[in-house]
Formats: C-alpha cells, structure tokens, sequence
C-alpha cells in the first residue's frame, strides 16, 4: 500500500517565484550568472568565483588546479588527501579529476579529522587536502591550513552541505584557499543544480586562473528547472512519499556516479539561486534551532558547535552504544535514515587509493553506525526524537 506521508531527510526550500525566475532566466532574461557571482562575492567576501554545473564540477577543477601549481620536484605533487568518510561525489570529483588519492581517517565523535592520521598523509608530501564540513559540521579549518601549509599543500575546503554555517564572522567556505559549494537538490541553497569554486587567498587565486576556462557553456537549464519544479511540488511531507516510492528515482540512495566533464552553471538554476537566497538564510535559522534542541542525541557536542557557527543539514546521530552495540534503527517515515553505506575506499575506483597504516576505523564505525536525523522546518522535532529515543529506551530496560 503506498504511503504519500513520508518525511523528508533533508530539505531545500523552493518558492513558486523561484521557479518562475528559473524560467525566465532560462530564456535568457537578465543575467543570471553575474547576479549569482555577485551574490556569493557578497556573503564570502571571495577574491574570485567561478560558477560551475555542480559542486562535484567545482572540486574535480579545484584538485586539477592543485596539482597543476604543486612545484614540479616536490613528493607528491600529484596526490590529494580525502576524508575516508563523506559523500560520494568527493571520489566521484577525485577520479575526474585524474589524482592520486590518499586517505586520512575521520574522528566519530567530532566527523572532523584524525589529527594523528592526517598529519602521517601529509609527511609522504601532497598537492591539497580536502576537509569537508559534513552535514554542515564545521571542521576546524585553522588547524587544517596550518598542517597544509606546513606540508605545503593547498587547503580545499568542501562546504558544500554547509551553507548558513559560520567560523567565527566568516561563512564556512570562505576558510581555505579555495572554497567549494553545491547549489543542487537537498542543500541549503537550491537552484535545482549548480556549484561554485572560491578563491579566498592568492593561492586559492592562482589555482582557480588555471581552470577558469576549462568547464565547458552551460545552457539554459530547462532539465534542471523540472527538477526543482518537482522538488517545490513533492518536498512535503504528505506528498513525498509518491516520489520516495519509485525505485527509478533512487531517493534517499547513495550511489557512486561516474565523471562526467564539468559545465558553467546553466541560466535558469543560477536565477532560481539568487531568487531563493533569502529564503535559504531563513530556513538555515530553522536547523540550526532545531539542531540545537535535538542535541543531546549526537555523538558531536551539538550545543557547542551551534553556538560556534554550525548550521546542520542533518543530525548525525549514531546507532551504537558505548560498548558498539546498534541500540537505535532508522525510521524512513520520520526521515531518519542511514548515511553513506560505506566508507570512500570501499567504492569501485579506490583499490588503487592510498590508505593509514593503521587503516580507518573512524570511518569504518560512521558507515555501520551513522544515522542522520532531519532539522529542517517541515520536519516534527517531537517525532525526530520519539523515534530516536525509542530503541534506547527499550535497550535500557
């Protein structure tokens, strides 16, 4: 029997004129694009901005360009550290991008790096390293530049699930030498597609002129717009269980995807951009509030970190107690559902990656054991932690 209730693990919001100004922008009216530069000039006070097809697109041309400047004599000039544990897309980015790849391990508790094994990646030598701000957690990017710059490596900084988060008065993405957002379905900003490369330093500057005229035009962006229509229509939750209910469509799976070659964003998501900024700030209050009610149900010091800057996507929650036990179960009706299934160097391209010495047990543990929780303002809080509370209390007894 199909169940058109369903809650939604994340949500972008959409206005209906939003979708209008896609429309319009997709014909050519205005110019969607500069506005968009402008914008983000804006709020991360940028050196420069390069607009792209998606947030993937953005890091794949930041790896290239950190290869590209790394000195020619210098170990490991064509290698790039990756979190063994975060979206898809980041592999997805580094195969395109044609580097070589090596891991460094993640801490569960924080989902910001393993000092220890972060600093043994950066002795072999690297081009870049890639700290991701995951769910919209902040990493904590000043130790991160300062162990980069010590290696010399350019310091990517992926803030693409972070959009609303802050570091002190500065907007995640605005922290490393160069800066990646996603403007895609699901983030805290939506256009139904899109992303941007920033250039925050004179590094981050001198590696984004060297790809600046890589991504090829991008169109008007009619495919896009359809998505975003149908994310306005069926991003309820009495209605997003039609949708959920389709296999074809693959929501909520997390599936690795092939490269593809990057694109300037297209017309009409960079119009619907700009057009649903405000509305995207106003939704960021709205889970950052949330996050900061729920919790004490995750594994990170949620109160510490929303009062340092944290806007979350999601809630990460983990399934396991102390003693490693799984004491908690997803509810996809509440939206509380499983992250990635598997850590980065068990997807397809990664036998050749290279892995600590000591493995990566962090993100081993947050591929069995993460949950994520919503905290966007269509979601029920009393219900989130119903569901989440339920098992443990169960356990207890």
């Amino acid at each position: 029997m199909l169940r058109l209730r369903r809650q939604l693990p994340v949500f972008s919001p959409v206005r209906f004129a939003s979708l209008l100004s896609g429309v319009t922008g997709a014909l050519g009216v205005g110019r969607p694009r500069a506005r968009l530069e402008a914008q983000l000039q804006e709020r991360f006070q940028a050196d420069d901005v390069r607009l792209t097809d998606s947030g993937t697109s953005a890091l794949r041309l930041a790896l290239e360009a950190a290869v590209d400047i790394a000195p020619d004599a210098e170990a490991g000039r064509d290698v790039v550290l990756l979190p063994a544990y975060c979206c898809y897309d980041v592999a997805t980015a580094a195969v395109g991008a044609g580097v070589r790849v090596r891991l460094y391990d993640l801490d569960p508790v924080t989902l910001g790096p393993d000092w220890p094994s972060l600093e043994a990646g950066l002795k072999g030598g690297a081009a870049a390293v890639v700290v991701v701000h995951l769910f919209g957690i902040p990493v904590d990017v000043e130790r991160c530049a300062r162990l980069a710059t010590a290696a010399g490596a350019l310091l990517i900084e992926d803030a693409a699930q972070a959009f609303g988060g802050r570091s002190g008065d500065r907007p995640l993405g605005a922290l490393g030498s160069l800066g990646v957002l996603s403007f895609g379905r699901g983030k805290g900003v939506t256009g139904g597609g899109g992303g941007a490369l920033l250039a925050n330093d004179a590094a981050g500057r001198e590696a984004l002129e060297r790809v600046r005229a890589r991504p090829g035009p991008g169109g008007p962006g009619w495919l896009e717009i359809a998505h975003l229509a149908a994310q306005w229509l069926f991003g309820r939750p009495s209605l997003y269980g039609l949708p959920a209910s389709l296999p074809w469509l693959g929501l909520g799976k997390t599936r690795y995807r092939r490269p593809w070659p990057p694109r300037d964003i297209a017309r009409g998501p960079a119009a619907a951009t700009v057009s649903n900024w405000r509305v995207a700030l106003a939704e960021a209050g709205v889970r950052r509030e949330r996050a900061r009610r729920l919790g004490d149900l995750a594994p990170v010091n949620m109160a510490a970190a929303v009062k340092a800057g944290a806007c979350p996507l999601r809630l990460p929650v983990s399934s396991a107690d102390t003693s490693g036990r799984s004491v908690l179960s997803p509810s996809e009706i509440e939206g509380v559902v499983r992250s990635y299934p598997k850590p980065l160097g068990a997807l397809p391209p990664a036998a050749d990656w290279e892995r600590p010495d000591g493995g990566c047990p962090g993100a081993e543990f947050l591929a069995m054991h993460l949950l994520t929780a919503p905290t966007h303002s269509r979601s029920r809080p009393d219900r989130v932690r119903r569901v989440l509370t339920a098992d443990r209390v169960r356990e207890d007894r």
